[in-house]
């Protein structure tokens, strides 16, 4: 790309340096990019962090913010031809910036400012004050020419939509060369802070899927002590962040239960059954348990672990490798958040035994009685009512899946719980 020069209002908060502008559609598109989760590399420390764009998110701003005619199954639509008064918000990282240790630029000869960006004020009385506060953590405003060089990235922290329907259009011809984007651009903040700067952007404003959240707020918490504590005092973030360090410690141990999981941003399909934020939730009851003491992530992985060794050792249909585990409500969303309340009932009867959490033998003893679990269905071939259990009864469309809501989940526990077997003997460990 061409170098890009611009008026902009220079803006310190707290020593942070930004930039209030505005960029061509084609300038946009040039100089921007989005730096987006890979379900593969997961919580690595170089992985990105925006969801996904949606087509349809795209396509509907599009439509509001264009200024001409789109055809659609036979039909004209015009465009809205909206305002787009809120700033998409990027930032141009520092070009010394790391994953694991992002270094912020120091003020200096280039101003403090990422060695991409030159920033000409209209004095040195300007250039003074801005400089001045950045060095001393200050806050200070000047107007100024921000000239991004053809190296300047400007990664998109919030706005993604927007700016694909703002490419959309100009490709389309739907919006003039000279529409000017507003964007707030943070000049130099690592890409730890960026990060941040996207979490609570989006987690105020609108819900970031809360798979992805879990593994973001478990980086920001590895990367920032003070983070972690901050996070850690906030009872939704404390319980989100808890269950994500419990899937992360399964992944670690090479529980074969994380392939049912479904990661962030990872197409559905009956390979997976349940998604991380729905794994995430059914930990909770877990973590609340009544038990003499405060468990560590791996320690409940193992638990976890235990518990399902012992389902398969009762219900293996399910578990075989021929079989898909979105075709068993065993392993979604309603089946793992019953079986984990059932857990959560076995904890307390297995330590008054004296027994082992992690040992799958002792979730077998007590649910040895979970194959007898039964309900009625309608034979689709007949009409008539017959009895399901077993294996059978945990299939889709079968009978567990008659147990939905919360009323639903209720009562299906409620009958595990009369299954399971409360003798007084003795357990030998």
């Amino acid at each position: 790309m061409s170098t890009i020069e611009t008026p902009a209002l220079i803006e310190v908060q707290r020593g942070q340096a930004m930039a209030s502008t505005t960029l061509t559609p084609a300038q946009l598109e040039a100089a921007s990019a989005v730096d987006t989760y890979d379900p593969e590399l997961g919580n690595d420390s170089g992985n990105g962090y925006q969801r996904r764009p949606s087509t349809s998110r795209i396509t509907q701003a599009a439509a509001f913010y264009g200024e001409g005619i789109e055809k659609r199954q036979g039909r004209e639509f015009e465009d809205r031809r909206g305002l787009m008064p809120n700033p998409i918000i990027a930032n141009i990282r520092p070009v010394d910036d790391s994953f694991e240790e992002p270094v912020a630029a120091a003020v200096g000869e280039d101003g403090g400012f990422p060695s991409t960006v030159q920033v000409s004020f209209a004095n040195e009385a300007d250039r003074a004050r801005v400089e001045h506060a950045m060095r001393e953590g200050g806050n200070a405003t000047a107007n100024a020419t921000l000239l991004l060089t053809d190296d300047a990235v400007a990664n998109i922290v919030d706005g993604q939509h927007r700016a694909g329907a703002v490419r959309l259009l100009l490709d389309r011809r739907r919006l003039g060369e000279d529409f000017p984007v507003p964007m707030k651009i943070m000049l130099g903040f690592p890409r730890t802070e960026e990060i941040k700067q996207f979490f609570y952007i989006n987690s105020q404003a609108k819900n970031v899927p809360t798979d992805l959240t879990a593994e973001l707020l478990q980086r920001m918490a590895k990367q920032d002590d003070a983070e972690a504590e901050y996070l850690s005092e906030r009872k939704n973030k404390a319980n989100v962040l808890a269950g994500a360090a419990v899937y992360e410690a399964l992944v670690s141990n090479g529980s074969p239960w994380i392939k049912r999981i479904r990661r962030p941003n990872e197409p559905s399909s009956k390979d997976t059954s349940i998604a991380v934020s729905q794994f995430i939730n059914s930990v909770g009851p877990l973590l609340s348990a009544q038990i003499p003491r405060t468990l560590t992530a791996e320690e409940w992985a193992r638990i976890i672990d235990a518990l399902w060794t012992a389902v398969e050792r009762l219900l293996p249909t399910p578990f075989d490798p021929i079989e898909q585990p979105g075709d068993w409500v065993l392993f979604k969303a309603a089946g793992v958040n019953v079986m984990h309340r059932v857990l959560a009932d076995c904890l307390p009867i297995i330590i008054q035994r004296g027994g082992r959490l992690s040992d799958p033998d002792h979730y077998e003893q007590l649910l040895t009685d979970l194959p007898q679990l039964s309900g009625i269905v309608i034979d689709p071939t007949t009409g008539e009512e017959r009895t399901i259990d077993g294996a059978e009864f945990w299939r889709s469309a079968s009978a567990a899946s008659q147990y939905t809501g919360r009323y639903g989940a209720d009562r299906l526990v409620g009958m595990i719980r009369g299954l399971i077997a409360k003798s007084n003997q003795a357990v030998t460990v």
